[in-house]
């Protein structure tokens, strides 16, 4: 949604794998990542403001447990690129 993009870096499934679960989620997720450097995750609400900014290294569980339900963007961001993933919170 709003990540400001300075350039953008196409992965190919053998350089990154992210995977976001479970989704639907009761709040807290795990993205699971097979990168070894440190990235950035940040979550946007519908209106495209951020609601969580998160330092990662490896796979994380991430405790969103405050959010509303709803659909969330979750914007990764690493030294290769960035990748967004949807997330639907449901209590």
């Amino acid at each position: 949604l709003n990540c400001t993009v300075l350039g953008i870096t196409n992965f190919s499934n053998e350089q990154e794998q992210i995977t976001v679960y479970p989704n639907p989620s009761n709040g807290s997720f795990v993205i699971q990542t097979n990168a070894t450097t440190q990235q950035t995750v940040q979550v946007y609400d519908v209106n495209g403001k951020v609601i969580l900014t998160q330092s990662i290294n490896g796979t994380t569980t991430i405790d969103a447990s405050k959010l509303n339900e709803g659909i969330y963007n979750v914007c990764i961001t690493s030294n290769r690129g960035i990748i967004n993933k949807k997330i639907v919170v449901i209590k």
